[in-house]
């Protein structure tokens, strides 16, 4: 039995909100194909859609691209804000910072490590602040898959929130249609992360 096949969890399916964020990313890709300066405002498509999806619930969050924490180099995906603070804005001092939220659309070669470096960085110069990984998809046993483990702090939670059978070779994950067939050949699991992660910010 495959890893993919032992994992106890449900197919996913058009209706779950996981799928709409892997079809917004293949969206927002070729957008900003079209539109370059779409990523340098914005962000990368994974960014743009885990940050819209957050806001609609309510979360303060970074509108900008690379912002930084007063005091560091390190340029983030997303800041989790307090709710007096300003989302836009390129930097932010940490009483205004509720977490540092990294995404990816799926772990490229050995993501974990320059992750953790960058949390472990932060960290030093901001011990309150809380840090998470949000991963859209991943390919279940892959050997970069970002994992709590790997990233080897108990203050630094990764969230997958769909598990992949395979990576898919026709366009790969920013090829609306790779994506379809993924969902047709039932090769995506939902992992009940994104609940997860939802319910871990709101009680930041």
């Amino acid at each position: 039995m495959s890893m993919f096949s032992g994992l106890k969890k449900p197919l996913l399916t058009k209706k779950d909100e996981e799928y709409q964020m892997l079809m917004e990313v293949t969206e927002e890709y070729l957008h900003q194909e079209r539109e370059k300066s779409a990523q340098k405002k914005s962000g990368a498509a994974p960014v743009v859609v885990v940050r819209e999806n957050l806001l609609r619930r309510g979360f303060n969050l970074t509108f900008n691209a690379n912002i930084k924490l007063t005091g560091s180099d390190i340029e983030n995906d997303l800041l989790l804000l307090h709710s007096t603070a300003n989302p836009d804005q390129k930097e932010y001092a940490p009483n205004e910072v509720n977490m540092v939220i990294a995404v990816r659309n799926n772990a490229v070669a050995n993501q974990s490590n320059m992750i953790k470096e960058n949390f472990d960085e932060l960290k030093l110069l901001y011990p309150e602040l809380r840090f998470a990984v949000v991963v859209l998809s991943e390919k279940t046993g892959y050997q970069h898959e970002i994992t709590d483990e790997k990233l080897g702090d108990k203050g630094y939670l990764s969230f997958t929130l769909v598990s992949r059978r395979i990576y898919p070779k026709d366009g790969g994950l920013y090829c609306p249609k790779a994506i379809m067939d993924l969902l047709k050949n039932k090769d995506m699991k939902k992992t009940g992360d994104w609940e997860r992660f939802i319910t871990y910010i709101k009680n930041a």
